[in-house]
């Protein structure tokens, strides 16, 4: 029973929707334009939040400490420091996506 209402009101808010979309095309436009702004938005607070997180572990993780002279765990030196491949990936990627959010925002 429960199931019917939940696809019953689906349908007559998915046809309300149309409805009103065919019925009122500049607002309806409007409201999508205003939509996919927000949702833009959003997504580039998140990019910008993951790109603080990647550069914060970028600067503190390494892959692994370097066997050397002088590097074992009762020496009490560290291996040489080195950067995480996938880290980096992460972050052109989230940079690549920042400077498309970008282009799209400008567009508009």
């Amino acid at each position: 029973m429960k199931l019917i209402v939940l696809l019953l009101g689906l349908a007559v808010g998915f046809g309300g929707g149309v409805w009103y979309g065919v019925r009122h095309p500049d607002q309806a436009k409007k409201i999508a334009e205003e939509e996919e702004r927000r949702v833009l938005e959003k997504q580039k607070e998140l990019l910008a939040k993951l790109k603080t997180k990647l550069d914060q572990l970028a600067s503190s993780r390494t892959v692994g400490p370097v066997k050397g002279v002088g590097s074992g765990f009762l020496s009490g030196t560290p291996g040489a420091a080195q950067k995480d491949p996938e880290v980096d990936q992460l972050k052109a990627e989230s940079d690549s996506q920042m400077a498309e959010i970008e282009r799209i925002m400008k567009k508009k």
